[in-house]
């Protein structure tokens, strides 16, 4: 995996609005149990940006980790300003699968995902990333961090106030 070259985490506010919104969506998604954002509300915001056709992928992407993953992803809640590393990761599996860079994608699902898992994600990766560029919003490529998989814990562990979920 690459190394950042910049020692510091990147922030949301320092993203640009392509990845402010995937990372929103996400987060939202992933978090559907909640009250705010609803279902309605992801929908809503991303047909403003010409985007909401990207939410069943979304779906589907979450469902894979949630069905699949050997390791926790660590998803912060939609108006957190911090960003994982496994939101970082996330974000270079989209802006790789833009450049049609899919082998590098499908490397970053393979941190949290077995080869059969990260496989399956790639359709939807694919459809999130197509989605996005023919809107204009253009994911840059960012280096990220490598995952500190101790901070992480198995799928089977997962608990309630676990640092996945915040």
């Amino acid at each position: 995996m690459h190394q950042s070259t910049d020692a510091s985490p990147l922030e949301l506010p320092a993203l640009s609005a392509a990845e402010r919104l995937f990372i929103w969506g996400f987060r939202a998604k992933a978090r559907s149990g909640g009250a705010v954002p609803t279902a309605a509300d992801i929908k809503e915001v991303y047909d403003y940006f010409r985007v909401g056709d990207a939410v069943p992928s979304l779906d589907s992407i979450i469902e894979i980790f949630a069905c699949t993953a050997h390791t926790a992803i660590e998803v912060h809640c939609p108006t957190c300003p911090k960003m994982s590393d496994s939101e970082h990761g996330i974000l270079h599996a989209i802006a790789a699968a833009q450049q049609d860079r899919i082998d590098v994608a499908r490397e970053q699902f393979e941190n949290w995902l077995p080869p059969v898992g990260a496989d399956w994600a790639l359709a939807p990766v694919r459809g999130v990333a197509t989605i996005f560029r023919m809107a204009g919003l253009v994911l840059p490529d960012r280096q990220v961090r490598s995952l500190d998989h101790g901070r992480t814990m198995a799928m089977k562990s997962w608990l309630v106030g676990s640092p996945t979920l915040h």
